[in-house]
């Protein structure tokens, strides 16, 4: 910005007055452009990251909801494994012996949340938005640290189903181990499960606005 007094010499006090308060408007008018042009920018800023998280959340409901499906498949599965489970305990033969165990976990994003912590977006929103915004993505670090416990659960379940492949010499102490642990693997699940429809309901309301 470059304020110019105007040419030649002030003659009276009228005159240095004058040039004065040329030259103060002339700040003041500059000053107000610049601020017009910098709450324009911070504008743009704040709705493209607005859009960019909308579009980030949107992606993850799908995840999410896609992860229900699984999980009841999950559970299913682990279910059979129970099944089995007691029945290698009572002696029981099992005929046709079929298991499959898999786990599956939703990949959320946070990269836009990221981009707006970086970029000062979160700086100019409204506080509202701010505080909704923060509060779906701390619930979706809940989520994924209850998805870790999920998956360190049914990766030891997941072993103990070796007991399967000679289950009359399995030793019985090992068989309620693998048992306990299909137990806890289906109630963090469960939990997982729980965290993940509240998570959906923030993303939700996110997603409407106010």
């Amino acid at each position: 910005m470059e304020i110019h007094a105007p040419h030649g010499s002030a003659q009276s006090w009228r005159e240095v007055f004058k040039q004065l308060a040329i030259i103060t408007a002339g700040v003041l008018i500059a000053l107000a452009l610049d601020g017009v042009v910098g709450w324009l920018d911070h504008r743009k800023l704040v709705r493209e990251a607005l859009d960019n998280l909308r579009s980030e959340m949107a992606d993850n409901v799908k995840e999410v909801q896609g992860l229900f499906a699984k999980i009841a498949e999950e559970r299913q599965n682990l279910d059979h494994a129970s099944e089995l489970s007691q029945m290698v305990l009572d002696k029981k033969k099992i005929d046709h012996l079929s298991l499959s165990l898999e786990f599956h976990s939703a990949e959320l994003k946070d990269a836009s949340r990221t981009t707006a912590e970086v970029t000062g977006a979160f700086g100019y929103m409204d506080y509202a938005d701010v505080e909704r915004i923060a509060g779906v993505y701390g619930l979706q670090t809940t989520f994924n640290r209850a998805q870790e416990r999920a998956n360190e659960h049914f990766v030891t379940a997941f072993a103990g189903a070796s007991l399967l492949a000679n289950p009359d010499q399995a030793d019985a102490e090992r068989v309620k181990q693998w048992r306990s642990e299909i137990v806890l693997t289906l109630a963090a699940l469960t939990v997982e499960e729980q965290i993940g429809q509240q998570l959906v309901k923030r993303y939700s309301q996110a997603l409407e606005g106010p």
